[in-house]
This record gives structure tokens, sequence and C-alpha cells, in this order.
């Protein structure tokens, strides 16, 4: 496959190795699926959603607008900006997965982490799972909508309800593109709090040594 932008630049974010977390079926599920969302505009779809699941969240982005119609969304320079991001994340992220030690995907995700506590965004822990959530909610629902659109998904669709291989049953992808994306942002979302906490703890360490 040829993977998105951090496995096309050639290059790992981290040296070290630890034990991948996902089997070798679960990251071909993500990067399949993904490969099918990321040119149709996921992270505005995962921010849109985000934002309709929780209004505070338009706060958290600084989004300032005077509805949260997509038309609207669409138009404020603030939510593109913040989408744009959400999909650059993932892409590396998705990109670095299997081509790169795990270490660099937490790398990159305990940065982002970093990031939000010098932004002063502060999620708290319900909102990283309504993240998580909606994350893997809309990446798995619009990858099915596009294979959904290709010719041999009514074959496999008619398949899946008349075989008891599992290998042979397209629902059975998507669940395997369920729990892979689940495991992933389980991941992605812990690195981040860590990131996060960390930077505070240091920051805290900085004061306290400031005031002797």
């Amino acid at each position: 496959m040829g993977g998105p932008r951090l496995h096309r630049m050639g290059t790992c974010i981290s040296r070290r190795k630890r034990h991948n977390e996902m089997t070798a079926a679960e990251i071909e599920a993500i990067h399949d699926s993904w490969m099918r969302v990321r040119t149709k505009e996921i992270g505005k779809q995962i921010l849109r959603k985000l934002i309709a699941r929780k209004p505070k969240f338009a706060e958290y982005f600084a989004i300032v607008t005077e509805s949260m119609e997509p038309k609207d969304l669409n138009s404020n320079r603030q939510f593109l900006l913040q989408a744009h991001r959400i999909q650059g994340f993932l892409d590396t992220a998705v990109g670095a997965l299997g081509h790169c030690p795990i270490d660099s995907v937490y790398d990159l995700a305990r940065r982002i982490g970093q990031i939000h506590f010098y932004r002063g965004v502060n999620f708290g822990a319900d909102n990283w799972l309504i993240f998580k959530r909606v994350a893997v909610e809309e990446i798995v629902r619009v990858g099915e909508d596009e294979r959904a659109k290709t010719p041999s998904y009514g074959d496999l669709l008619a398949s899946a309800l008349t075989t008891s291989s599992p290998t042979a049953s397209c629902l059975d992808d998507i669940c395997i593109a369920h729990v892979a994306w689940s495991k992933f942002m389980t991941v992605i979302v812990r690195e981040m709090k860590r990131g996060f906490l960390e930077e505070a703890m240091r920051n805290c360490k900085d004061v306290e040594s400031s005031d002797i």
C-alpha cells in the first residue's frame, strides 16, 4: 500500500521498539479503511459530528460561528483549520502504523497532548471518550459507505448473509475494522492524555523550582 504522509516521507519519528498492541489483520483493516476515507474530508466529518454530539467542542476548538449548521461550519476558517489538523494527525499516525516502530505513533500522540496543554485545551475524561467514539464511528461509517459504491459489494453482502465462513463475510470485515479502529484510537487517546499530564507535571516542577 502506498501509505499516507509519514510513510511516503520515509521517516520514523522514534527508534525505540515496543510491542505493537495490534495484530497484522487489524493494521491492514485500518490501512484499507483509511485509504477509502482520507479523500472524503473525514476530518470535517469527525469534527462536525463531535460538535453535533457535544456543542462544547466548538468552544474547545475556538470555533466561533452564528450556528452549527454544516454550511456555516464549512465556511468557518477555524473549523476548517481544526478539521485539517485532525485529518493530518490521523493521516500521519496511520502512515506510521505498521511501517515504523509503534513508538512513532505513541510519540506523535504524546506531542499532540503536550500541544493541548500549552493551548489550554483540557478535554476531561468524558470528552476524550467522545472523541474516540466519534472518530471510530465516522471512519468506519464513511469507509463502508465508500465500499458500498463498489460493484462487488452487493455480492459480498449476499455472501455474508448466506455463508457461515467469517473470512467470506463483509459484515465480519466491518467488525474487524471497528475493533481495529477502536483499539487504535484507544492507544491514541491514552498517549495524548499521557502527553498532556506529563507536560502539566513538568510545568508544575518548573514553577516549584523557580519559587525556591
